[in-house]
């Protein structure tokens, strides 16, 4: 609905250039920069998310829709910070995977934009690593309970900030240490999908995706 009333925003600042320069001879961009700005961001952005969003990976990966770093959203919309991590694309109700072992400390709705939370200790040092996942319909786990990589410890959802129908996604943040501000780009950590044959080294923290592929 949004959208058809900034494209019609749009044509009827062009028709209303057109007239004022047929009838008086005066030319006011102004309105027709204004609506112009609001399509490209609140229609035609939004819409090429969705249409990357509906396609299907080249590989099994899930397709990130918004990555770490970024000023857009997973639908396309401007945010007004950089973007504290990666959304992964899930379908609604399908498992939220642990993307590492460790110990939930946080299970609970924390009544912001993050909606149904998890958080995932990865070592004991307070300085370690840990992973933060949002947006869940259902939590699967408590806290204090030890986890295993691939185990699954919710469902997708769209709690907290809503995701549009087809932008449903997992939010997973990479911090360290007790800064919740001490955050890092997941994806150089990211070592592919889930695969219960392959060993996955202890040396350091890696990741794989917290939805099944």
């Amino acid at each position: 609905m949004g959208a058809v009333l900034v494209t019609a925003a749009f044509v009827s600042s062009l028709r209303r250039l057109v007239q004022s320069y047929r009838q008086a001879g005066v030319l006011s961009f102004t309105p027709v920069v204004v609506t112009f700005v609001a399509l490209v961001f609140l229609v035609l952005l939004p819409a090429m998310h969705l249409q990357r969003a509906l396609m299907p990976s080249r590989d099994r990966a899930p397709r990130i829709l918004a990555g770490f770093g970024d000023w857009f959203g997973s639908e396309g919309y401007p945010l007004f910070r950089r973007h504290r991590g990666l959304d992964i694309k899930g379908s609604p109700g399908s498992d939220v995977l642990a993307a590492a072992d460790g110990r939930v400390t946080v299970a609970r709705d924390n009544g912001g934009l993050c909606g149904l939370i998890v958080v995932i200790d990865h070592d004991p040092d307070p300085q370690g690593y840990r992973t933060v996942y949002c947006h869940f319909s259902e939590v699967a786990v408590r806290v204090g309970d030890t986890v295993k990589r691939g185990q699954r410890i919710g469902a997708v959802g769209t709690s907290g900030q809503r995701a549009w129908p087809g932008f449903e996604h997992v939010h997973l943040e990479v911090q360290r240490g007790r800064d919740i501000n001490a955050i890092e780009d997941p994806l150089p950590r990211i070592v592919g999908c889930f695969d219960e044959t392959q060993l996955y080294t202890a040396a350091r923290l890696v990741l794989t995706y917290p939805v099944k592929c």
